[in-house]
């Protein structure tokens, strides 16, 4: 019998700790590029965050804002624009956009953290990550909390893993300071170390997650005295832009483990 690579669910369960490429090594290639996601999974990442938009035709890219500006110099809304012209834009004027299914495609191996970006693109994704078998190596964000549950809820086998949006990282906090006893619907709570002027990662919140058997991962840290903090608080993972500096300070701790 082959080797049977677990589920990003048993995966977030399971581990130790898990290290995330944030839109790839993109302090080393230009963000959500196929150039970042490479040199990342050569450098030993197995997790691939990124972010998913649609084109105004359905398909689905990896690609951050909800304008093509920042990085493309295309004044243009991402989801009015054809699948033939984003094909043609080049971020930093050198690389082109990849096409989520060609993410999928070149990393067999990884896994992938994928923030969905908007409601257009919650149904093509579905259909996409079934059509190719690969939900069960996909963890699900968003900014939308309701846009996690309905693209998750959707897919009855092999699920996707899920985190908690902005909605639920709110409703998490709330809870924890009123010691809530129900249950809370995610495998994890991917969150900043602040948010809105609140500290989310004290020793308090991350013990109330365990009571929930809730996962902890913090984004988006780039400076080795935050990285080594976080480790010390105990959370569960890190995501980061810069992949070599978060290694050397996993291989430390002895937290750098291949999946």
């Amino acid at each position: 019998m082959g080797h049977q690579r677990p589920s990003f669910s048993q995966l977030i369960q399971d581990r130790e700790f898990l290290a995330f490429a944030h839109r790839g090594a993109n302090q080393l290639a230009p963000e959500n590029t196929l150039a970042a996601f490479q040199i990342a999974y050569d450098l030993g990442y197995r997790i691939i965050e990124t972010d998913v938009q649609s084109s105004s035709d359905g398909v689905l890219y990896c690609f951050h804002d909800d304008h093509l500006q920042r990085t493309t110099g295309d004044p243009r809304k991402f989801e009015d624009v054809h699948s033939q012209d984003i094909d043609q834009l080049r971020i930093n004027g050198t690389h082109p956009i990849p096409r989520l299914a060609e993410l999928f495609e070149a990393f067999p191996e990884a896994y992938f953290n994928i923030d969905v970006k908007s409601w257009a693109a919650a149904d093509p994704f579905i259909a996409l990550a079934i059509s190719i078998n690969v939900c069960d190596r996909i963890c699900v964000g968003s900014f939308s909390q309701r846009r996690i549950e309905a693209v998750t809820s959707s897919v009855l086998q092999n699920p996707p893993a899920r985190s908690l949006g902005t909605g639920g990282v709110v409703e998490f906090y709330l809870k924890h300071l009123l010691n809530h006893r129900g249950n809370i619907k995610a495998n994890c709570a991917q969150l900043p170390m602040t948010y809105f002027g609140v500290k989310l990662i004290t020793p308090k919140t991350l013990a109330y997650a365990r009571s929930k058997g809730l996962k902890i991962h913090v984004w988006t840290i780039n400076q080795a005295d935050e990285m080594q903090n976080l480790i010390d608080l105990g959370v569960d993972g890190i995501m980061t832009d810069d992949c070599v500096l978060l290694k050397s300070i996993l291989k430390k701790n002895g937290l750098w483990k291949a999946l």
